[in-house]
């Protein structure tokens, strides 16, 4: 398993109320999603490999962000965590991606006649 998911089980022993982050002075995406009854909600879940809400949410823990620059807040550990923590991570993805939904699609043409290029040369195009 290529995350150890002991310190997940260590920490629920105590409660939510405990284990909640202060997300007072964060500007993230993450931490506008994020409340303590859905941290209740999800933080006894893992996907396969190990991976927990804890791992989801630490880098915008780590990086509270910019007063004028939202970030993003959190990360995916594998394919499975999108539908293990789909409760945060589908929130977060349509508030940073202008209400980009689970069942949207992007688009795709592979077809390299429909490339356009633009040759730009010192600044000038």
């Amino acid at each position: 398993m290529p995350f150890g998911n002991t310190h997940n089980n260590f920490k629920l022993n105590y409660s939510v109320d405990d284990e909640f982050p202060d997300l007072s002075k964060h500007n993230n995406h993450m931490a506008k999603v994020l409340t303590k009854e859905l941290y209740g909600k999800l933080r006894d879940k893992q996907t396969p490999t190990g991976f927990t809400l804890d791992d989801v949410i630490q880098t915008g823990i780590d990086n509270p962000g910019h007063p004028f620059i939202m970030t993003v807040g959190c990360v995916a550990g594998d394919e499975e965590s999108y539908e293990v923590f789909k409760d945060l991570l589908d929130p977060v993805i349509s508030d940073r991606h202008g209400g980009y939904k689970p069942t949207d699609k992007h688009k795709t043409d592979l077809n390299f006649e429909n490339l356009k290029v633009q040759y730009s040369f010192c600044g000038h195009s």
